[in-house]
């Protein structure tokens, strides 16, 4: 078999989702060509097609992760209709008196808002908007500091977000393509020696923080200009209706039984895998998929029976956590098929032709950074992060592993190559859902973010290469 071939799928996958901005119909062009170059019949292309996501919805991982993110997504959902979000912001106000004070609010709400990161843009956008308008800070910056506290925040935490279960699956997905045999939790702790090298989420957060105290004069002041302006879009990103009196134990309840319930299951499946109560070995060796799931739908019970005692009718209750998984299932279908491209890809010879003919040609220090710079890019003209993660996870481990680079080092670039276009991007879901909730001009707030974001990206390039020289 031409192995070359192989390379067909995921490159014309990339071209059309550049040229079209729609990653869905990308992914399942590439994975009828795929499909059809192994079964080349009149209608070989689509039974494989078929028979090969068939397949994935069947697997026990890729199920758990599917599952997760569509009821992490529904306990979202009730959290915003309890109106929790609403009451910690009345109670916000009453204390913040200062522009920095507004900022400082927003970096400590985190710890309440980082279990996923459009969450983390509604639920902090929300407390912080009318405290802004107040203070006079213009909405370009607000939304700046939402987006970049967002997904480059949430990636780094490795427990109880949306990106465990998801950044597991594809990592899993990558191993087997490579030729290494390997359960999920080897893979989790794949990812656990990634974080660290995540280097564009780590300085651009670092920036942000900064930019606080000190701007670049020329953005600001433009800025501030524009603050009267109206955003160009009109995505609705307004919290719903609360239906039941408003508490801040309504945002609390949820997020502490999450936490506490992942840090638990995260512990005690472990602790069965390892044969060890410590901590650390139990978390390294666990099944985070499963651990995250049982703590989840423990978490929604908990939760339902609290709304429910403040006559939160269950019968609402049931339609919004469907309503707030629906609202996922655009990212739930692109796994669905992207996963079955990356399998198409291997059974064409992939992993053969990335140790033989690519791998063989590349320097192990030049890896890392070429594929922070391809997922940036990706990700920056197709506007998904998760969608270019899934299209490059299956090229960049096998790479990795043929010409001697670190693993964890090449996981790194692909996951934060892909945040810098998920808070950098004009057509990527965060910056628009940032520009929206801040009542910002998405055009203008996007030039504001720019500098900022383009420097934490020439930085994690040279740490990259740097990274790739000492790995």
């Amino acid at each position: 078999m031409n192995t070359w071939l192989s390379l067909l799928p995921p490159l014309i996958t990339i071209a059309i989702a550049v040229w079209s901005k729609k990653i869905l119909p990308s992914l399942l062009i590439g994975l009828l060509i795929g499909s059809y170059l192994l079964h080349p019949t009149v209608t070989g292309g689509f039974e494989g097609a078929m028979d090969q996501i068939v397949k994935t919805l069947t697997d026990k991982g890729s199920l758990q992760v599917l599952l997760f993110l569509y009821l992490f997504s529904g306990l979202i959902g009730i959290i915003k209709r309890s109106g929790g979000i609403k009451a910690f912001s009345d109670k916000a106000e009453k204390y913040i008196k200062s522009e920095k004070g507004v900022f400082f609010t927003l970096w400590a709400l985190i710890p309440v808002t980082f279990i996923d990161c459009g969450f983390r843009v509604v639920g902090a956008g929300s407390i912080t908007r009318s405290l802004a308008e107040k203070h006079k800070i213009a909405a370009e910056r607000l939304a700046f500091m939402l987006n970049n506290t967002s997904s480059p925040v949430v990636e780094l935490i490795p427990i109880a977000t949306t990106y465990v279960g998801f950044n597991v699956a594809i990592i899993t997905q990558g191993l087997k393509i490579a030729g290494i045999t390997t359960e999920n939790n080897s893979a989790y702790t794949i990812w656990l020696k990634a974080i660290p090298f995540e280097f564009f989420s780590i300085v651009v957060i670092l920036i942000t923080f900064f930019s606080v105290f000190v701007q670049f004069k020329k953005a600001d002041q433009k800025s501030k200009a524009l603050h009267a302006d109206k955003p160009e879009m009109s995505m609705n990103m307004e919290d719903p209706k609360p239906v039941i009196k408003l508490r801040v134990i309504n945002l609390i309840v949820p997020m502490v039984s999450v936490i506490l319930l992942s840090l638990f299951f995260f512990w005690f499946f472990g602790k069965e895998k390892s044969g060890s109560a410590s901590i650390l070995s139990a978390i390294t060796n666990t099944e985070p998929n499963r651990a995250m799931l049982v703590a989840l739908f423990i978490s929604i019970v908990v939760t339902a029976i609290f709304y429910v005692f403040q006559k939160y009718s269950l019968k609402q209750l049931t339609a919004d956590v469907i309503s707030g998984g629906n609202e996922i299932m655009p990212t739930l279908a692109i796994l669905a098929i992207a996963w079955p491209l990356a399998a198409v890809s291997q059974e064409l010879g992939l992993n053969a032709l990335i140790q033989q003919q690519i791998g063989s040609s590349l320097p192990a220090w030049s890896v890392p950074v070429s594929v922070f710079l391809l997922s940036a890019a990706v990700t920056y003209f197709i506007g998904s992060g998760w969608g270019a993660a899934s299209l490059i996870m299956p090229f960049a481990i096998p790479l990795a592993v043929s010409v001697g680079a670190g693993i964890p080092l090449c996981v790194a670039a692909v996951i934060t190559g892909g945040t810098f276009g998920d808070v950098t991007s004009p057509v990527a879901g965060m910056t628009n859902m940032s520009s929206n909730i801040a009542h910002a001009d998405h055009t203008k707030y996007v030039k504001y973010a720019a500098p900022y974001n383009f420097t934490a990206a020439g930085i994690a390039a040279i740490l990259f290469v740097i990274a790739g020289f000492f790995q």
